[in-house]
């Protein structure tokens, strides 16, 4: 849902202008991880329980921040450097978490294979990421750049999959597809064809 927050953020905001392509790409792509999500959770058959409800609305509140985030980057940091705003963003984040893990910290510390692989994620997953990912909103918009997000689903599907052993199921995977089309539209790698008559 990020980039359909996005996208209506930076049309609201920042006169971002929508045309039919992107529009519908964005509508394409929030439809598909609806039913991803659906297809996972089991809502639409009723076997989710409140826990699961609230995870998915807290998932809603986030999708929403992370729109506003790019607009605002978009807005008030177009000129200062990527790695910068990366390092800022990442530093701040690590601020306000201290106080939490500190009071939450496990009965028992993790062991050296945990930390490696937390740091492999902080590196990898998460600063190499967000300075790509920062250099991409100050080159093509918060829009275009936020579009990524529409394949995190799919990854998860795909990672679970292969590390976790979780079953995939069809429904799954036409969610993906569905996902993947959607981002094509919005970032305009699909184009459709214009008629000239």
């Amino acid at each position: 849902a990020s980039p359909l927050f996005a996208a209506t953020i930076a049309w609201l905001w920042l006169n971002d202008r929508l045309n039919a392509s992107r529009t519908v790409g964005l509508m394409i792509g929030f439809a598909g991880v609806i039913g991803l999500v659906v297809s996972k959770s089991g809502i639409g058959a009723g076997a989710a329980g409140r826990s699961t409800l609230l995870a998915v609305l807290a998932c809603i509140v986030a999708a929403s921040a992370y729109g506003f985030s790019a607009n605002f980057t978009k807005r008030y940091l177009a000129g200062v450097p990527t790695m910068a705003v990366a390092a800022g963003s990442q530093l701040s984040a690590a601020l306000v978490l201290a106080v939490p893990a500190a009071l939450f910290w496990p009965e028992v510390t993790p062991g050296i294979v945990a930390w490696l692989g937390l740091a492999a994620l902080a590196v990898f997953c998460t600063g190499l990421a967000y300075v790509i990912f920062f250099r991409l909103i100050a080159n093509v918009g918060p829009a275009n750049a936020i579009t990524v997000t529409f394949l995190i689903p799919a990854f998860a599907v795909a990672w679970g999959a292969m590390f976790l052993g979780e079953q995939v199921t069809l429904e799954m995977l036409i969610g993906c597809a569905v996902i993947l089309l959607g981002t094509a539209l919005a970032v305009g790698v699909l184009k459709p064809a214009v008629s000239t008559r």
